[in-house]
C-alpha cells in the first residue's frame, strides 16, 4: 500500500475516532504529497468545524475553491458557515450513535464545566466515567466536563463495581449543553439479565429537593435517612439486588 493510501486511511480512522487534531496532521501530510488533491483540505475543514475553530475551517474551504472553483463540498460547507448555520457531524460519526435498547443511552450532562472547556470539545471524543460518592463524573483527558444525573449514576456505579464496562463519547456539545452517548461494552456474570438502561426512567434516588450547592460537594451521602441515629447511606450501603432487579 502506498504512503498516500496509508495516510488517507489513517486520517479517516482519526476522524471516526474523533481525534480531529491527528486527522488534521495526517491530512496536511497527504496534501503535501499531492497538492492537486483537494479531498484532504475538505477533511481538514470538517475537522476544524468539529474543533469549533470556524475561521480556520473557512480558510481551508476557501483554499479548496482556489484550486477547484466548482468543488461542491467546499461550497456547501462555506455557505453554511457564512450563514452561521449549524454543520452536522459527519455521517460516519453518527453511525457510532445507533441506539440499542437496554445497552445504550444518550444523556445530557449536568453541572457543566466552563465555557472555555466545552467550546473545544469535538463530537465523537471518547470520555471516561469517574465514580464519585454521589454521582459519576464525565472527564476527557483528565478534564472535567459534567456529571450524569444522580439516578443513572446510582445505577451504573453498582453495575460497574460488579464488573460491567462502558464506553462514553461526545454526541453533541456547545457552551450551554453537552450530551454523551453511553454504551455497555461488557456485562459481567453477576449483572447477567440486568439492563444498563431500562426503557422506563429510573428514579431510585430523587434529589430534587436538595440544594444545587450541596450536590457539588463530592463527599456527601447518596441518601439521608431521617432516623434517631441519623444514619447516612452511601453507594456501598445499597443492596445490589435491589437496584439491579429493575
Amino acid at each position: 500500500m502506498s504512503t498516500q493510501e496509508n495516510l488517507k486511511n489513517l486520517a479517516i480512522k482519526n476522524a471516526k475516532e474523533g481525534d480531529w487534531k491527528s486527522a488534521i496532521k495526517n491530512n496536511l501530510e497527504l496534501f503535501e504529497l499531492n497538492p492537486e488533491n483537494t479531498n484532504p483540505l475538505n477533511r481538514i475543514g470538517v475537522a476544524y468545524i468539529q474543533l469549533n475553530k470556524i475561521p480556520k475551517a473557512k480558510k481551508y474551504f476557501k483554499q479548496v475553491l482556489r484550486i477547484d472553483v466548482n468543488n461542491r463540498i467546499a461550497q456547501k460547507h462555506l455557505e453554511k458557515l457564512n450563514n452561521n448555520k449549524v454543520v452536522a457531524a459527519p455521517s460516519f460519526i453518527k453511525q457510532h450513535f445507533i441506539e440499542e435498547p437496554g445497552k445504550t443511552k444518550t444523556v445530557q450532562l449536568l453541572r457543566l464545566a466552563g465555557k472555555q472547556v466545552l467550546e473545544d470539545i469535538p463530537i465523537g471524543r471518547s470520555c471516561e466515567l469517574k465514580i464519585k460518592n454521589r454521582f459519576i463524573s464525565i472527564e476527557s483527558n483528565n478534564q472535567y466536563l459534567g456529571t450524569l444525573p444522580e439516578d443513572l449514576s446510582f445505577r451504573l456505579s453498582k453495575l460497574i463495581k460488579n464488573g460491567n464496562t462502558y464506553s462514553c463519547q461526545i454526541q453533541s456539545c456547545s457552551t450551554k449543553q453537552c450530551c454523551v452517548y453511553l454504551k455497555e461494552t461488557f456485562q459481567s456474570k453477576s449483572n447477567e439479565g440486568a439492563h444498563s438502561f431500562p426503557p422506563k426512567d429510573i428514579a431510585l434516588n430523587p434529589m430534587s429537593e436538595i440544594d444545587e450547592s450541596i450536590i457539588l460537594e463530592e463527599n456527601i451521602p447518596v441518601e439521608i435517612v431521617q432516623t434517631d441515629e441519623d444514619f447516612e447511606r452511601t453507594l456501598d450501603d445499597v443492596n445490589t439486588d435491589d437496584i439491579l432487579k429493575l
